[in-house]
């Protein structure tokens, strides 16, 4: 029960404030309905769009003033992070004000605790080619990735390096190893959207799928990455996640910077308001 609950606890990626908590920890049922079934969401500077792709919900907020010379956007990971959630509140509300108060839209789909899978990979490059093509957006996406969405987020970017232009890492977990660990990659993902290897299989290619293994197409390309991680998180750690993470890309050559937050866990309002991420996506 205690390792269900801490994978729910991943998956859903909760401000410690914002938990509905029962005397012994987290309510499993809260945890439950967090992630919503359907998109919806209102914002005082930009216009929700309801999509569909391959059966997955997804959106895209347009912003309502000036728009981006260049149309650039932020694509939130997991999805369910820039709309309301399944309890009515907008965790990213900071964030996506700002995008769209910039002119910047943002986007986001459903591809479930896909873990970094190729297939989830795969139904988020078709995801970005509709945003491209029919919304006319910035070829190379700016990614928010927070917490399991550190898998998907840099799962689709390695195999797409030429198409993103910087991550913004909210406590990721970047190796899998660590969070879910290998017997839950296998198991969490919905039909479709998963793995479909054996664990001896998927042990044995491991390199070949984990998001730090693969970061070296990313520094190529020139991306640059900023993340911002508790050293308190044990949920996912941040030495192995977000600290190695950022030291083998530097290793690359690429262009990494993390910003350590002094005794904070997997949550907190900081994370949800960082000035250092706001800044950073919004650059030039």
């Amino acid at each position: 029960m205690r390792n269900r609950l801490l994978l729910m606890q991943g998956l859903l990626v909760l401000a410690a404030a914002s938990v509905a908590r029962a005397a012994d920890g987290p309510d499993a049922e809260y945890l439950r309905r967090q992630i919503p079934g359907e998109i919806a969401g209102t914002y005082s500077h930009g216009e929700l769009v309801k999509l569909t792709l391959g059966g997955r919900n997804a959106y895209v907020v347009k912003p309502k003033g000036r728009v981006d010379p260049d149309r650039r956007w932020i694509w939130i990971f997991p999805f369910w992070l820039g709309i309301n959630d399944g309890h009515g509140a907008l965790h990213h509300r900071f964030y996506v004000e700002r995008f769209l108060g910039a002119g910047f839209h943002v986007a986001g789909i459903d591809v479930g605790t896909s873990c970094g899978s190729p297939s989830a990979a795969q139904l988020c490059q078709d995801f970005y080619q509709r945003l491209t093509a029919e919304f006319h957006l910035h070829r190379r996406a700016r990614l928010v990735v927070q917490s399991n969405g550190g898998l998907i987020g840099y799962a689709w970017a390695f195999r797409h390096p030429e198409s993103v232009d910087r991550i913004f890492g909210i406590c990721p977990a970047t190796d899998f190893r660590t969070w879910p660990t290998l017997p839950t990659v296998i198991t969490a993902p919905a039909p479709g959207l998963g793995y479909d290897l054996s664990l001896e299989e998927l042990t044995r290619r491991m390199t070949e799928f984990n998001p730090i293994d693969n970061l070296a197409p990313l520094a190529k390309a020139g991306v640059k990455i900023l993340h911002i991680h508790g050293d308190k998180d044990e949920l996912v750690p941040l030495g192995a996640n977000s600290g190695e993470l950022v030291a083998r890309y530097k290793a690359l050559g690429g262009d990494a910077v993390l910003v350590t937050l002094k005794g904070l866990g997997h949550g907190g309002n900081v994370l949800y308001q960082s000035r250092d991420g706001l800044e950073f996506l919004l650059g030039n």
